[in-house]
């Protein structure tokens, strides 16, 4: 009944299906505004008619919202609207995390530094990095080098934005308040990062 949810609703809603997360940043603001006024009535919506959770995670200005499927559930969204993401993007999200937050980097803002960072600047967990991905790819550690790091690296910034966890243009990026969710998921694996990455170089 809301006049706003003609203009709002069917674009968040196919948002929302397709994996994105709504936060107040750029364009979403207004997104954010909607699912704010009304949660309750949306989250009722996804669970009796998708059965899916709508989510929020973060605090203050930095939350934002989510669909989330139940533990026992893949729910009714269809396939070719689900996010999955490969192996080595979720792997490289958590070198992101530990350089931005736990190493506190927190002015890298493009993928040219990034790249160079994980290159030279964490060289005692490279080797451990190239056989993680490699074992994620399903490749032989010979065939990770500096230039197909590089590769995953982008694409991995680029699958994180197409679901609102990543502001990027060209080379800048900015990392958005629903890239916390990865360490909501992850945090034990964060965390121990260090330990298991020289623990796979060994």
């Amino acid at each position: 009944m809301d006049d706003e949810a003609e203009l709002a609703f069917g674009r968040l809603d196919f948002a929302f299906k397709n994996g994105i997360h709504v936060q107040r940043w750029g364009e979403q603001e207004s997104w954010y505004r909607f699912v704010d006024k009304h949660f309750e009535s949306l989250k009722a919506y996804y669970q009796r008619f998708f059965s899916v959770q709508l989510r929020e995670g973060g605090e203050s200005i930095n939350r934002y919202f989510y669909l989330d499927f139940w533990p026992e559930s893949r729910g009714n969204i269809p396939l070719e609207n689900r996010h999955f993401f490969a192996n080595e993007f979720v792997i490289v999200g958590f070198m992101v995390y530990k350089i931005v937050y736990i190493d506190q980097y927190i002015e890298l803002d493009t993928l040219t530094v990034l790249k160079r960072m994980i290159r030279q600047d964490y060289e005692d967990l490279k080797l451990g990095l190239f056989r993680t991905l490699a074992k994620a790819k399903n490749v032989n550690t010979t065939e990770m080098d500096d230039e197909k790091l590089d590769e995953t690296v982008e694409k991995a910034m680029k699958e994180f934005a197409k679901i609102g966890w990543v502001d990027l243009e060209g080379d800048h990026f900015d990392l958005l308040p629903s890239f916390q969710r990865l360490n909501t998921i992850y945090q034990d694996y964060i965390t121990g990062l260090d330990q298991w990455l020289k623990q796979e170089a060994s």
